[in-house]
């Protein structure tokens, strides 16, 4: 975490262009922690502070930076520089800063980067959005099967600061075939004459390159991996998903869920980062159509306007009818969808599901029900015709009991209805839930009520 005593420091060191004041003041701080000093600082002092660091340790920094930032700093840079500082990034990194610049600036860096590197970024851009080739680095270690522990760990310690993790070492054939990998302790604690295809593991866990990056990220969480190797169609190595590129992964996807579950349209960048016209597009779409399912509620009003006329009593109530439902619902949906989004479940459970949420919406629906039919039973007898007071509490509490079953079968099948058919269940929100559940709420309650009432 940022020290808040040292930004007047490094104000200071930047407002005199004290040189040596900043090498002195970044030796020793982790990229991370240099990188959110720099966060407050304009583009300006922050691109004069990282011409000061060495290549390898600028472009750590800068792989922390905001991205807002990032794209300020590379505007300012001039070709030569930015290239230099590419040619030290991590692989996916440059390849994502990359994507972000303009096409003119693109190909005049392009034209200062060696021919490998160039290709490595292109190949890394090719790969679709939300595909795990997007999120893998390209920058990995691989040992031969022939060469022995000693002469692989020699080899380790000439490419180590070139590659992201040396945890894990790829075997793969002359066609880049995966045939296994061997971990840096397996390698160190083996006898040094024995053979890297002695010790390797063959049967190795793996991700295809066009797999969805939140499936890879369950898989190398589900193994405790800190790497997971990615390969194409013919299975040749491709590149590797590390730890805290699924971190990323978990974060941005778990904030596309709460978005959806909360009625918002997914933002692409920061609540503070975001502009008012993102945010207001993001509310306002979800806001209509929650607006307009609000029309049925009062459709189904309307069709029952005569019994209200007949039992003006029964209005009281229905606040209390509706909100149980869409609460109940809301809960359902909330715990199948996360158990959905863990694994936990899938659509092919479905029967299960069902089972559980009818018990559970029974004996819920029982309890508030008794509740709703002692709150019926203190209803002022003004407005209730004579000797209809215990019809009315009846009434009561068996809608109440029933709208909560619906509300939670409502919100425990339609997240696995929605994923069956392929689409992603946050899109039943919570709000939507609420709003389908009020309509056959009030269906439901009328339906009783003329059962006993009318």
């Amino acid at each position: 975490m940022r020290n808040p005593l040292l930004a007047p420091d490094l104000r200071e060191f930047v407002a005199e262009r004290d040189e040596a004041g900043l090498r002195d003041f970044f030796s020793g701080h982790h990229p991370a922690d240099s990188a959110e000093l720099l966060d407050d600082l304009e583009a300006a002092d922050v691109q004069f502070v990282l011409g000061l660091l060495a290549g390898r340790e600028r472009a750590a920094v800068f792989d922390y930076l905001d991205k807002p930032l990032q794209e300020q700093v590379a505007e300012r840079m001039d070709d030569h520089d930015l290239a230099a500082l590419i040619t030290y990034m991590s692989h996916d990194e440059r390849a994502d800063l990359m994507s972000r610049l303009t096409v003119e600036r693109t190909d005049h860096i392009f034209q200062l980067l060696a021919k490998a590197e160039r290709e490595d970024i292109r190949r890394l851009q090719s790969y679709p959005e939300g595909s795990t080739g997007a999120v893998m680095t390209s920058d990995y270690a691989i040992v031969p099967a022939d060469e022995t522990a000693a002469a692989a760990i020699e080899r380790l310690r000439h490419v180590a600061p070139d590659r992201e993790t040396i945890y894990y070492c790829y075997v793969v054939d002359e066609d880049r075939h995966l045939k296994g990998f061997v971990s840096l302790k397996n390698l160190i604690i083996a006898p040094a004459h024995r053979r890297v295809a002695d010790i390797m593991q063959r049967d190795c866990v793996y991700a295809k390159v066009n797999d969805d990056r939140e499936a890879t990220a369950e898989k190398l969480a589900e193994y405790d991996l800190l790497a997971l190797p990615v390969v194409d169609e013919q299975h040749r190595l491709v590149g590797i998903v590390t730890h805290d590129d699924v971190i990323d992964v978990i974060v941005d996807e778990a904030t596309e869920d709460v978005h959806r579950m909360g009625g918002v349209g997914p933002l692409e960048h920061t609540y503070l980062e975001s502009s008012f016209r993102q945010l207001w597009l993001n509310r306002a779409l979800w806001l209509s159509i929650l607006f307009v399912a609000g029309f049925l509620t009062t459709w189904a009003l309307a069709e029952f306007e005569d019994d209200f006329n007949k039992m003006p009593a029964l209005v009281f109530f229905i606040p209390l009818i509706i909100s149980a439902g869409g609460n109940c619902g809301s809960q359902s949906a909330t715990l199948i969808m996360r158990a959905l989004a863990l694994g936990e479940l899938t659509p092919k459970d479905w029967f299960r599901v069902f089972s559980r949420e009818t018990l559970m919406g029974l004996s819920l629906g029982f309890g508030l029900g008794a509740v709703g039919f002692l709150r019926a039973l203190i209803t002022p007898t003004e407005n209730i015709p004579e000797g209809m007071l215990i019809k009315l509490a009846l009434t009561i509490g068996l809608a109440v009991s029933a709208v909560v079953l619906a509300g939670n079968l409502v919100g425990a099948l339609m997240p696995l209805l929605l994923k069956r058919l392929g689409f992603d269940p946050a899109l039943m929100s919570n709000p939507f839930v609420a709003s389908l559940v009020d309509v056959t709420g009030i269906i439901v309650y009328f339906a009783i009520a003329q059962a006993i009432l009318l």
